[in-house]
């Protein structure tokens, strides 16, 4: 499909979602440096290929490597980072309650 045959909300949509795919990485990446996001964590990616090959009944160490779906399969999520919000009330001071 060529440029010229996009209406305007499509060639939004797209634009959008190119934006999207390409600056989600940096800034995810920079919110991390000031801990209001986890690390990036590049096994999670495989992890859920991994899951979605295997639902389609497909063998993820062709597509992926027997190496990544190792390192998929011994994965865990990381649970030290908490969340910005629960780092706020846990530090917020108790108010009484007037009534």
């Amino acid at each position: 499909m060529c440029v010229n045959c996009l209406s305007n909300a499509e060639a939004a949509g797209v634009a959008a979602i190119a934006a999207t795919y390409f600056l989600k990485p940096p800034i995810h990446r920079m919110l991390a440096k000031v801990d209001l996001a986890p690390d990036p964590d590049p096994v999670a990616h495989d992890v859920r290929t991994v899951a979605f090959l295997a639902a389609l009944d497909l063998d993820p160490v062709e597509a992926l490597g027997s190496d990544a779906v190792a390192a998929a399969a011994a994965w865990t999520p990381d649970t030290t980072w908490v969340p910005f919000r629960d780092r706020m009330r846990r530090s917020a001071p108790m108010r009484p309650a007037f009534g």
